[in-house]
């Protein structure tokens, strides 16, 4: 018995002495890098107290309250007030914002533009406004929404100044949504056209957008301008410009 008294005796110097060395205790390591490293899943069947002492237990918080890191200092409780079916609705993932002067330019021909559907592949006759394009943007869950919203402007010059046009979003290089327009007056008339397109459940991977204009009918005379200024006493460039944002919405979970 004395000596299995001393050999016990013996295990807890040594363990004490190497407690006392490095002051850090390991689960699943023989090199404890913190105070209690755990190197494999933890499972906790109680209350987890934060901001304890020596003299004094920690806060265990409140039902629904997350655990918030604060950097170099100690973590805490906190309260996050979200509204019912927050985890079941979708939130913002990505964005991007775009602008610029360089737009398409449509000189009259007198005849009509070629007609369009939906799904087409983005054809020579389009001109692509490069400036908001996004060549990649990246899709992670089934379920999704992409929101585009573009704001351009269309000026018309001419003795008989007067054009009709078409705009659109391709996606890989389809058509998905498009929108007309016409621009009749005194040369240097202007309108603005936006599109605010919702594209569903685009497949998980990586995708393109452009942004791209056609005219429809500009006569002989008139030259016809998309997010660009031609007269730019009547337009300047910057207002004559085309904006784009590009949105995802994803489910939280």
């Amino acid at each position: 018995m004395k000596k299995y008294i001393l050999f016990l005796s013996v295990i807890v110097i040594n363990l004490n002495i190497l407690l006392a060395q490095t002051g850090n205790v390991g689960v699943g390591t023989t090199v404890p890098r913190s105070t209690l490293d755990v190197n494999g899943t933890m499972n906790v069947n109680n209350e987890i107290n934060l901001g304890g002492t020596n003299s004094a237990v920690g806060n265990s918080g409140t039902v629904g309250d997350l655990i918030s890191a604060n950097g170099a200092a100690n973590p805490t409780w906190k309260k996050f007030d979200l509204p019912n079916g927050y985890l079941d609705g979708l939130v913002l993932t990505a964005s991007s914002l775009k602008s610029t002067t360089v737009g398409a330019s449509f000189a009259g021909t007198g005849t009509g533009g070629l007609p369009y559907t939906e799904n087409q592949a983005l054809p020579a006759s389009w001109v692509e406004i490069t400036g908001v394009s996004e060549p990649t943007f990246r899709i992670t869950k089934a379920t999704n929404i992409v929101n585009i919203f573009v704001q351009t402007v269309a000026q018309v010059t001419g003795t008989d100044a007067t054009g009709s046009f078409g705009c659109g979003i391709y996606i890989d290089d389809q058509l998905k949504f498009t929108r007309t327009g016409i621009v009749s007056g005194a040369s240097g008339s202007y309108r603005i056209l936006t599109l605010n397109a919702s594209i569903s459940n685009l497949s998980v991977g990586t995708h393109s957008y452009k942004f791209a204009c056609a005219q429809r009918n500009v006569p002989v005379g008139s030259t016809l301008t998309i997010g660009q200024s031609q007269n730019t006493a009547v337009l300047s460039a910057t207002m004559a410009g085309t904006s784009s944002s590009l949105k995802i919405l994803e489910p939280i979970q």
